[in-house]
C-alpha cells in the first residue's frame, strides 16, 4: 500500500549557540522565530523553531542548542543541504546580504534552477533556490522585503550510502515520485 506524504514537515539540527542561531536564522535569513520549547527527551535542552508567519508545516526548521558541541561529520543518513525557496530574481540580493554579514556564497544550478549555497555559523549547508511559486510570505525583517523573503522549503538533500534503497523507501512507502535525475542527484517530489 502506498501512502501519500504532503512533503517535508520540518527539519531539525543541533547547534552550538542559541543566540547565534537566533541572530542568523531570524535576523540574517529573516525567518520568524516561532517558538521555544524544550527537548522532551532532555528537558534541559531548548528546542528552537523558525518558519513562516504561522509556523506552517513545510517551512519549519528546528534547532537543539547544545553548548560545547563540536562540528559534526558529514555522512550517510542526514540532511546534507537544507534548501529554502526564494522568489525568482532574488539571488543577487541574497548574495549581497549574506556577503555583507560575512557569509561566503557559491552560485550553482541544479535541475535548471539557480541557487546559492552557503554555510550557517555551525557549518550546516543551506541553499536558497530561486523558483517560480505561488507561495508568498508577509513576514519580513529589516532589510528584506516580500520580493526577496524566504517562503518555505524548496527541498532537502538527503545523504545516503544506498541511494537506490532510499528512493525505494520514499517512493514505495511515502508516495514520493522521481521527477529528475542526473549524474549526481536524484530528485523526488
Amino acid at each position: 500500500m502506498t501512502k501519500q506524504s504532503a512533503g517535508i514537515h520540518h527539519i531539525s539540527a543541533m547547534v552550538k549557540d542559541p543566540q547565534r542561531t537566533l541572530d542568523f536564522y531570524g535576523n540574517v535569513l529573516g525567518l520568524r522565530f516561532v517558538k521555544q520549547t524544550v527537548n522532551f527527551d532532555d528537558p534541559g535542552t531548548y528546542h528552537l523553531y523558525f518558519g513562516d508567519e504561522q509556523g506552517s508545516p513545510g517551512t519549519v526548521i528546528t534547532f537543539f542548542p547544545i553548548p560545547g558541541i563540536g562540528k559534526g561529520s558529514v555522512g550517510s543518513g542526514q540532511v546534507g543541504v537544507t534548501a529554502y525557496l526564494v522568489p525568482e530574481g532574488s539571488l543577487l540580493f541574497w548574495e549581497k546580504r549574506l556577503n555583507d554579514h560575512g557569509v561566503g556564497t557559491v552560485a550553482t544550478e541544479r535541475f535548471g534552477e539557480p541557487s546559492l549555497l552557503f554555510e550557517d555559523p555551525d557549518g550546516l549547508v543551506v541553499e536558497l533556490v530561486a523558483r517560480t511559486s505561488t507561495k508568498q510570505t508577509s513576514w519580513v525583517v529589516p532589510g528584506v522585503t516580500s520580493r526577496e523573503a524566504i517562503v518555505g522549503f524548496a527541498g532537502a538533500t538527503l545523504l545516503s550510502k544506498d541511494p537506490e534503497a532510499t528512493v525505494r523507501l520514499l517512493t514505495g512507502l511515502f508516495g514520493f515520485e522521481t521527477v529528475g535525475e542526473d549524474s549526481e542527484w536524484i530528485r523526488l517530489e
